[in-house]
């Protein structure tokens, strides 16, 4: 995991770097990676601080009526807090149809524009909550860097709009220098301080999913070399028990299903026959062809194997010329018909080298396992078998006799 520096690191990265005055990534791709992992947990809150501000402003309009009465001044207050709330309720509905204007942060600052201007009438409609007015600025300074808590530097202006215009309210309300000096300051301190704090919460943040993304990054990283690694050993598994030539499973693969399905067989009291057959002539097919052309034969001679035998069945490669067929459930009869099938597609079925056919036939043993023999054994009666067939001709199939 790469290591975490502070922003003015000269290890960082630069477009890993966050900026000094505006608390937002250098590189703008990675900024708008940032904002869109903020969007599950910006947009419920702009949502509800919406629909709060617009119940707020209605809610006093029953204070201005007390205050005021059916004056002009009370249906300015009334008509600005009831179209207000309306663009407030409207802007959660857009928050609704378009989640990504949670990110941006225009649409909220146009509100606040249009929210400081109320204030700045109250003033003059209402100089006497001033006191509360000037304080509800101070709530909305703050509350303008952390209700858009990931785009603090374009709150900046919209803040600083407010102290100008809060300001200006007041001196031209009143003539009093201590008021005018003590309202500025009031307004403008809570911009500076809720800036600092963005700014600062900003980098944090920011810092902290540059440590969830790395995290994340190793994570898969780890997933993926895990991966490999099954893939790998899959791979090395499959090598060790295929033989790489025909496709077929080699002596070490036939030996663990032997042992499995003799092991089974034992327990349902079922027949188990092994089949060993190979190619007549084979060393002809090699003087003749080449070991290209001895290749392109075996490797027909595997998918001949793959097709005709059933699934529960396995064909193995067992040596250069010679293969072995393990039938469960078949008894040697039943094994030895199979067989018989096998060598008339085997003779019918030309192997192809080059441009020229050549026709391959097989000799075969079969032997029907007896309780307690091993493969080896097996292997060995079906052998003798194999060869007793050779010694009658070629292109057989010879049934081996139980022992004794």
């Amino acid at each position: 995991m790469r290591a975490t520096h502070t922003p003015s690191s000269p290890e960082t990265p630069l477009q890993e770097r966050v900026g000094l005055l505006r608390g937002e990534f250098v590189d703008d791709a990675l900024e708008q990676e940032f904002r869109a992992s903020t969007l599950a947990r910006v947009l419920p809150q702009q949502r509800i601080g919406l629909v709060l501000w617009a119940a707020l402003m209605l809610a006093f309009v029953v204070p201005d009526y007390l205050a005021l009465g059916a004056a002009p001044n009370f249906w300015i207050l009334a008509a600005y807090r009831v179209a207000f709330s309306l663009l407030l309720l409207a802007a959660v509905e857009a928050l609704k149809r378009r989640p990504a204007l949670a990110l941006h942060g225009y649409l909220l600052m146009g509100l606040a524009l249009i929210g400081y201007a109320f204030f700045f009438l109250l003033y003059e409609l209402r100089p006497d909550i001033r006191a509360f007015n000037t304080g509800a600025i101070m709530v909305l300074q703050v509350m303008l860097f952390l209700f858009v808590p990931v785009r603090v530097a374009l709150a900046v202006p919209v803040a600083l709009f407010g102290a100008l215009g809060a300001t200006l309210g007041v001196w031209v309300t009143t003539s009093d220098a201590s008021i005018k000096a003590g309202t500025a300051f009031l307004v403008t301190l809570p911009a500076v301080l809720g800036y600092v704090a963005a700014l600062r919460q900003q980098a944090i943040e920011r810092h902290e999913f540059l440590l969830r993304r790395q995290l994340l990054d190793a994570n898969q990283e780890l997933q993926n070399e895990v991966a490999r690694r099954v893939a790998l050993q899959y791979e090395l598994e499959r090598q060790a028990s295929t033989d790489l030539l025909t496709g077929l499973p080699n002596r070490r693969a036939l030996a663990e299903r032997f042992a499995a399905e003799s092991a089974r067989a034992q327990r349902r009291s079922e027949p188990l026959s092994l089949a060993m057959f190979d190619l007549d002539h084979f060393k002809r097919v090699n003087d003749t062809y080449g070991h290209a052309g001895g290749d392109a034969v075996l490797r027909g001679v595997g998918e001949l194997c793959i097709r005709s035998f059933r699934g529960v069945d396995v064909a193995a490669r067992v040596g250069g010329e010679e293969f072995a067929v393990l039938l469960p459930g078949a008894d040697a009869q039943q094994a030895g018909a199979v067989m018989q099938r096998f060598t008339a597609l085997l003779a019918a079925a030309p192997a192809t080298i080059g441009d020229q056919s050549v026709l391959v036939t097989s000799t075969v043993g079969v032997a029907q396992r007896q309780p307690g023999e091993d493969l080896d054994a097996l292997m060995a009666r079906a052998d003798t078998a194999l060869y007793a067939g050779k010694q009658a001709g070629r292109n057989r199939v010879v049934l081996a006799p139980a022992p004794g």
